[in-house]
This record gives C-alpha cells, structure tokens and sequence, in this order.
C-alpha cells in the first residue's frame, strides 16, 4: 500500500513512499526571513560599533599619553571616527554583495543537485513497481508522492541553512549605512570623555566608558545565542583593554618632550 505525504508543515513527520521521513518544519523555521535580516542587521550594528570603538579608544588614549592637548586628542580622534566609518561603510558594502552573490552561485548548486538525485530516485522507484506489475495509476500516485517529498526537503534544508548561517536579504547600500552609522556611535563613545571632562580624568573616563559599553554589547549577544553571558562580556573587555594598552604604549613613546 502507497502512503500519502504531507508537508513539512505538518505537525508530526509522516513516512515517505522510500521510508525516509519528511521533516516536519519547526514554528521558528517556517518565516525565516525576518530572524535572517535581524541578524545580519545585529551583526552590522556589532562589526561597526566594536570597531569603531576598540580603534578611537586606543587612538585617543595614545594621544592622550603623547600631549596634554585635548585639542590635538579630539582632531585625531575626530578624523579617525570619519575615517574609519567611511571605511567600514565601504567593506560592508562590497563583502554584502559578495556574500548575496556567493550564496546565490552556491545555492543554485546545490538545488540543481538535489533535484537531479531527487528525479533518480522516483523514476528507479517508478521502475521498481511497473516490473512488480503495480497498477499505472500506483505508479504515478509514487511519482507525484515523490516530487512532494523531494520538494518538502529542498525547503527545509534551505530553512535551516538560513537559520545557521543568515545571509543578508537587505541591499548592500543598507548594509552599508548601517555599518557606518554604528561605526560613528561607537567611536564616540571614547571621545565623549575629552569633550566633557578635562584632560586629567579623560582617559580614564574613555577607558571605563569604552570597557562599559563593550561589556554590555559582549553579555547582549551572548544571550541572543544562548552562551555565557559573563565571559562573553569580559571577551570584549579584554579586547578594548588591548587596544587601548597598544595605543597608550605608542604615545608614551612618541610622547612630546616637555616644553
């Protein structure tokens, strides 16, 4: 007997006429389309904002080691924050279509593939019961059976590799401004400091600031995946602390002699 096949959709997987199941599609699965833009998204706001931040902040603390003007500290600063927003802003939008392209080229592969095994399995199916002396209409309920199945699992296998891997669906030019934008707050996170408070308490200030919001940012996607959330944050600590010791470092040897 010739057992019907259900969409992936379906509550419970059913057995296919080869006796594989067909995979039933989990709620989380069925609109992948917005839980892919919002990490693509995620992902812009943290590659822009980390960045921008972990690179003014050594910045600024270098300058800030090498003179005592605060003037000279936020030129430089400010320079490095357009800077490196316009370049942020450039990569992401060549790698976002590299990345759509790449996918696209991949996934027509891919679906040419299975549909190629796909359409060898039914007919070697098909063949199998015309010599066992099924009924023509057998036959064809089989086929119809199986192109159903095959194209249940092309769908969920397109799911999933969404779901694991998201690969952007905005435009470039978003992905672009979106990078940029988080570039330019996250810079000016360690330059508030030297704008607000004077020269002595600054760096410090731009250094707990820095280390608050990268902790923040670390412990906030760590709990969008589901991990750590503590050493998430103190990853993307030590990360800043990093990069404001190597500037730091710089500017004590390059520092200007004293007048």
């Amino acid at each position: 007997m010739i057992e019907t096949v259900r969409s992936p959709a379906a509550a419970a997987p059913d057995p296919s006429p080869s006796g594989a199941a067909v995979p039933a599609v989990s709620p989380g699965l069925r609109e992948p389309g917005a839980a892919t833009r919002a990490a693509a998204s995620l992902r812009d706001v943290i590659l822009g904002g980390q960045d921008g931040l972990v690179n003014v902040l050594g910045l600024v603390l270098g300058m800030a080691a090498a003179t005592s003007d605060t003037r000279v500290v936020l030129t430089a600063g400010l320079a490095a924050m357009l800077a490196e927003s316009i370049a942020m802003a450039g990569v992401a939008y060549t790698a976002s279509g590299a990345e759509r392209e790449g996918a696209a080229r991949i996934g027509a592969r891919l679906r040419a593939g299975m549909a190629g095994r796909a359409a060898l399995r039914i007919a070697t199916r098909a063949e199998a019961l015309r010599q066992a002396g099924h009924a023509p209409e057998t036959v064809e309920t089989v086929v119809a059976a199986g192109g159903d199945e095959a194209e249940a699992w092309r769908e969920e296998i397109e799911r999933l590799g969404r779901e694991l891997a998201p690969i952007r669906e905005t435009r470039p030019l978003r992905a672009a401004v979106t990078v940029g934008l988080a570039t330019i707050c996250g810079s000016a996170v360690p330059l508030l400091p030297f704008v607000l408070t004077p020269m002595a308490v600054a760096p410090w200030l731009s250094l707990a600031a820095g280390g608050t919001v990268l902790f923040g940012a670390g412990v906030y996607r760590a709990r969008l995946a589901g991990t750590a959330g503590l050493r998430a944050g103190l990853e993307m600590i030590a990360i800043g602390l990093l990069s404001a010791l190597a500037g730091y470092l710089i500017g004590l040897l390059l520092r200007a002699p004293a007048a």
